[in-house]
């Protein structure tokens, strides 16, 4: 414990450091896998490139194939090559529509029969005269004479075509038909034949809608992945400052506790040889002797009395009562103005209406501020100069009180340290003063306490501002 309280700085400041080096790291390998991934993208986009290209040989193939069958003539036989052409395509969806737009065939259209077929295909290799696969063949069945009758309705058929992309047209040669639906002879007896123009449409195979899917998720991926050195950095910040400021409070509980245990240490140790004097006071008092000088101890003890009330109260709860500020600043001037030198010269300014006016205070620690900051305005003077204490409504929250005096200021970049604990200008200062002064503003009473504007032997204000 005692290492951390000497090194705390040193230990914040390699926390940030820690901390930026995990949000630059992150940001580095994000980056590095970033520029990875528009690598693979775009070789994705070759593969996918390349895929489109053979599934287009393939099915140009199959249109051959498909063109060649519809093309033979009576009593001709199919070459068992086509034949094993047009049973090949397994995955690219394709449809066959004639010249006046009627279905002739279609194949991989329907997703279920794909999935069905594949399983078939699996289980024919583990045991091909398994019952299952005689049930799934029938369902097969099933499943294809469904789709074909949904096929039968245009709207339907209308729906699988506007998802094709591509189309292919394909020549086929038939015999030419008169109207009653015979075939037209030639003078040979042979059949007079005519070029009828098809298309087979089709759209990408399942592999590739795959690969597309598979594409997407990794773009996807990719997209949140940017976010992630956001979120780190957010997670970082959060986590430090959450350590930051339970240290932070925690510290200041620390200091808190440990001034208002000093306080009432100095006020107990101030407290046993006070009553000590106070009795001695009285027996003086009993051996008559001179009145002057017992009055003068009487008035030190007080004085003695007052600094250890005002020690007990630092650190106690429930100090602030109701009470008016004018009697309370007129008598710690008249105070400070005895103890001064005699060519200070002090003023209290205030406007008639508020000189009853009434704030929650504590009277023995307001006054020790008031005190603080007059003698602060004296040892500025430098035994000769103008003192002004001047008590005015700030706005509708706060009074303010100006303690103005015309010595030697103070430099713009001290405003703020001079109430930093162990701040001093002078040779033998301990920093405490306005410290203290500080402290019992903003704490205890909720207001404010700083340097409102410094030009060398002209003015200094110090202003305190009071809740109403």
């Amino acid at each position: 414990m005692r290492f951390f309280t000497k090194n705390i700085v040193i230990i914040n400041r390699v926390i940030i450091l820690l901390a930026f080096f995990v949000v630059i790291a992150t940001i580095i390998l994000t980056a590095e896998f970033l520029n990875e991934q528009e690598k693979v993208e775009i070789r994705k986009v070759g593969i996918l490139k390349e895929l489109r290209k053979e599934e287009k040989k393939r099915i140009r193939t199959w249109a051959d194939a498909v063109s060649q069958m519809a093309s033979l003539n009576i009593g001709q036989s199919l070459d068992p090559c086509v034949l094993d052409i047009l049973k090949s395509n397994n995955s690219i969806p394709a449809i066959w529509l004639g010249a006046n737009g009627d279905l002739k065939a279609h194949r991989n259209l329907d997703d279920k029969e794909i999935k069905l077929k594949k399983e078939i295909q699996n289980l024919e290799k583990k045991s091909p005269d398994s019952t299952k696969i005689r049930l799934l063949n029938d369902s097969l069945k099933i499943l294809q004479n469904q789709f074909n009758a949904k096929l039968q309705l245009d709207t339907f058929l209308q729906l699988e075509l506007d998802m094709m992309r591509y189309s292919i047209p394909i020549s086929i040669q038939s015999a030419k038909k008169d109207n009653n639906g015979n075939i037209i002879l030639d003078p040979f007896k042979k059949p007079v034949t005519e070029i009828i123009i098809d298309y087979v449409h089709y759209r990408d195979s399942y592999v590739i809608k795959e690969f597309n899917n598979l594409s997407n998720d990794s773009k996807e991926f990719a997209n949140k992945l940017q976010k992630l050195p956001i979120i780190i950095l957010i997670i970082t910040i959060s986590i430090f400052l959450v350590a930051y400021l339970a240290f932070y409070y925690s510290k200041k509980f620390q200091q808190n506790k440990l001034w208002a245990g000093i306080a009432k240490e100095t006020a107990h140790q101030i407290g046993t040889p006070l009553s000590s004097l106070m009795g001695w006071v009285e027996y003086l008092k009993s051996k008559n002797i001179d009145g002057e000088v017992i009055v003068e101890i009487e008035k030190d003890t007080g004085r003695l009395q007052q600094i250890a009330d005002r020690f007990s109260k630092i650190g106690s709860t429930s100090l602030l009562k109701s009470m008016e500020v004018s009697p309370i600043l007129e008598k710690t001037i008249d105070y400070v103005k005895k103890r001064a030198s005699k060519k200070i010269e002090f003023k209290y300014i205030f406007e008639e209406k508020y000189k009853d006016v009434k704030v929650n205070l504590s009277p023995e620690l307001f006054s020790w501020v008031i005190e603080n900051v007059l003698k602060n305005s004296i040892d500025s003077l430098q035994k000769k100069g103008l003192i002004q204490v001047v008590f005015k409504n700030h706005s509708e929250r706060y009074y303010s009180i100006d303690v103005i005096d015309n010595g030697k200021g103070i430099p713009s970049y001290d405003f703020k340290k001079i109430f930093d604990p162990g701040h001093t200008s002078k040779k033998r200062g301990w920093g405490l003063g306005l410290s203290l002064c500080k402290r019992i503003i903003t704490e205890y009473h909720q207001g404010k306490i700083f340097v409102l504007k410094s030009i060398a032997f002209k003015n200094t204000v110090i202003r305190i501002l009071i809740k109403k």
